[in-house]
């Protein structure tokens, strides 16, 4: 897979495991010695934006594996298999077969940019041009913890009682199931608190809550965290998109607020990313805490 954008043509020939492979810079074509390699798995929907950003993070979190582990990478080894090379793509490369059909078509349509080299296809002398982008929730289903199976509400539960979760939340005591099921069913007729269940690629990716939802000021506080025993990359991105569209689109307020650990900061910058600001500090359970706003015209 050496040349020109190796991910995007393995993603025509419908491949969803994407090697990457860290090597020393060479004069010939990425031909120098190997120290890492490792493979990205894709869903197989992916877009372009979203395939980009996992790429990028899959690159970074590689660097910072070899820095982290150099003894363990730093021998590398010798080139030996049959190499396979990728030419350049251009422009002329998003253009569609109108005799196939769009599912015939997809992997296509996944990697092409809606602005820089969109899908076209040329009928009776006519070019046209098709974007495409995910719907609303990008593919992803929103179950409010109400509606949850028994099985489902069990498994958040789980979740929440993970280490890796409880110790963002003000209370790290474990929940028990009868708590955990008694406030679910308070929930029911509640106009000032929603929890959903997010589902995506039939995975099981996180949660997201609203509460202090106030109609009147049109504003709410919200929470998230992800599924902590499934490693999925942009998952924080992907929950955190859903809310600010779910907050704004369908429940019509107008201001975001939330509070984060200023230790978290791996949280701290995702909200960043998407125009999240600081307005204050406090110290709640001897922790400092950041509080963090984002108005609609933002």
């Amino acid at each position: 897979g050496k040349g020109w954008s190796p991910m995007f043509w393995q993603i025509l020939e419908d491949k969803k495991q994407i090697p990457f492979t860290m090597f020393e810079a060479s004069s010939g074509v990425d031909d120098g010695d190997i120290y890492m390699q490792k493979v990205l798995e894709l869903t197989g929907y992916e877009l372009n934006a979203e395939l980009r950003e996992k790429q990028a993070n899959f690159t970074m979190d590689m660097c910072l594996e070899f820095i982290d582990n150099y003894d363990k990478y730093k021998t590398a080894k010798k080139q030996s298999t049959q190499e396979t090379f990728y030419k350049k793509r251009d422009k002329q490369a998003s253009e569609l077969d109108i005799d196939k059909t769009i599912k015939e078509q997809f992997n296509l349509l996944r990697i092409v940019d809606n602005e820089n080299y969109p899908a076209f296809f040329q009928l009776d002398g006519n070019r046209y041009i098709l974007k495409i982008e995910l719907e609303k929730w990008g593919g992803a289903e929103l179950i409010d913890f109400t509606d949850m199976t028994l099985e489902e509400k069990k498994m958040v539960l789980e979740w929440r009682n993970d280490i890796g979760i409880k110790k963002w939340m003000y209370n790290t005591d474990d929940i028990k199931l009868q708590n955990h099921f008694d406030y679910i069913e308070s929930l029911a007729g509640l106009h000032n608190k929603q929890y959903l269940l997010v589902k995506k690629d039939n995975n099981y990716i996180g949660v997201i809550c609203f509460t202090k939802i106030n109609y009147m000021d049109k504003v709410t506080e919200f929470g998230l965290y992800a599924n902590p025993f499934k490693k999925m990359l942009g998952v924080g991105r992907i929950l955190e998109e859903l809310s600010i569209k779910y907050i704004f689109d369908i429940l019509k307020l107008n201001r975001i607020k939330l509070e984060v650990f200023s230790d978290n900061l791996k949280t701290i910058n995702l909200h960043k990313k998407y125009n999240f600001h600081e307005v204050m500090s406090k110290t709640i359970n001897n922790k400092s805490v950041i509080c963090m706003e984002l108005d609609k015209c933002d």
